[in-house]
């Protein structure tokens, strides 16, 4: 209401796998939902998820993540739909069709090739065209063509040289031109100024934002609303040709029109909690566990996997089963039970239940 042309905002989120916010169900991790090999199940969560995130007003979502992944070092692993095409370009179309049939915006990410090799992020890419359209391209265009995204994020790597945020051929060429893509394309946090600090292809801020829109980047992410003068001075001295800037324009205007925020912007603050999603969540987990089992050997018995029904105490070690952690990109949760609780009360009285915190996830011993 404060702006000039009172134009409204599209309020975002994560929702990976459960909006992040207080009070919204956390769903299990992405890796494990992909692990069900179940499209009509995440299809029924990402149904929840969407119910929960529309009734708090968000329309658009930055989820989900569709990079393929094969190195498990890499710390995003658990964000993705695993090492497959044909599976993530599966949950991922199951995932958004949900969100954009609600009028929900989703935004398939990293655009492209954000694998974690080596388990290093955001590193630089070198990767022909082959290898892109059959292992890395297809769960995108599944997401666009059959789910019907209508936004896309970049990666924060480069490829080929070139940063992912500011590759014509990427965004331009493959994206716009040849997919046919109408919706607008969207940097990660701060990647477009990865240029300057971690690609070292423009000299400042104001050039990257010059290099990035030129090349078909529609809508810099920036975490906080000043940073707008980082980049500013080439909309306004007229190295980005004004085309550009009305076509950038025009595809985010175009979706604030199809989401009829210019006609209703606002929604209750009242927020309606719905017991069924804690079920969903529940048989999705009960779907995505994997059990492991110890290979027997001739004349053996396997006596460690599964646990006898006999056993008489369990050692637990580790930090990880005390604090309940829900993976990245979570909200707090409802009502959480740690790996601990949860094995002490499926004990009962008849099974002694040890703990030890162990040595931790981190050590003090180097500090810079």
């Amino acid at each position: 209401e404060k702006t000039r042309l009172g134009i409204p905002i599209i309020p975002f989120d994560e929702t990976l796998h459960g909006l992040v916010r207080d009070g919204a169900t956390a769903f299990p991790q992405a890796i494990a939902l992909a692990a069900t090999w179940d499209t009509a199940l995440m299809h029924k969560v990402a149904n929840a998820i969407a119910d929960e995130t529309k009734q708090r007003g968000i329309r658009q979502i930055l989820s989900p993540v569709v990079n393929i992944v094969s190195d498990v070092r890499w710390g995003r692993t658990e964000e993705t739909y695993g090492e497959d095409p044909f599976l993530s370009s599966a949950m991922g179309v199951a995932f958004v069709s949900a969100f954009e049939k609600k009028g929900i915006i989703t935004t398939p990410k990293h655009f492209i090739a954000n694998v974690g090799d080596g388990g290093r992020d955001s590193y630089p890419i070198h990767a022909n065209e082959r290898l892109l359209e059959e292992i890395y391209f297809p769960p995108f265009k599944a997401c666009i063509e059959k789910g019907g995204s209508r936004s896309v994020m970049t990666a924060y790597n480069s490829l080929d040289g070139v940063a992912s945020s500011s590759n014509h051929w990427l965004l331009t060429e493959k994206l716009k031109k040849q997919w046919g893509f109408d919706g607008f394309v969207i940097s990660d946090a701060n990647a477009v100024g990865g240029e300057v600090v971690l690609h070292n292809t423009a000299k400042d801020y104001a050039e990257s934002g010059l290099h990035a829109i030129s090349s078909g980047l529609d809508v810099i992410f920036q975490t906080e609303y000043k940073h707008h003068e980082l980049f500013i001075r080439p909309f306004l001295d007229g190295s980005i040709d004004i085309n550009r800037i009305n076509d950038a324009v025009a595809r985010v205007l175009k979706a604030k029109f199809e989401l009829g925020l210019f006609e209703n912007p606002y929604v209750s603050e009242e927020i309606k909690t719905n017991p069924s999603h804690k079920q969903i969540a529940k048989q999705a987990a009960l779907e995505s566990f994997v059990l492991l089992k110890n290979t027997r050997l001739p004349g053996q018995e396997s006596n460690t996997l599964p646990f006898s029904k006999n056993i008489r105490s369990i050692a637990v070690i580790g930090t990880d089963a005390t604090e309940a952690r829900l993976g990245g990109y979570s909200g707090p949760g409802n009502n959480k039970v740690s790996i601990l609780d949860g094995l002490k009360q499926r004990a009962g009285k008849n099974i002694k239940v040890l703990y030890a915190p162990g040595c931790g996830r981190s050590s003090e011993d180097y500090v810079i």
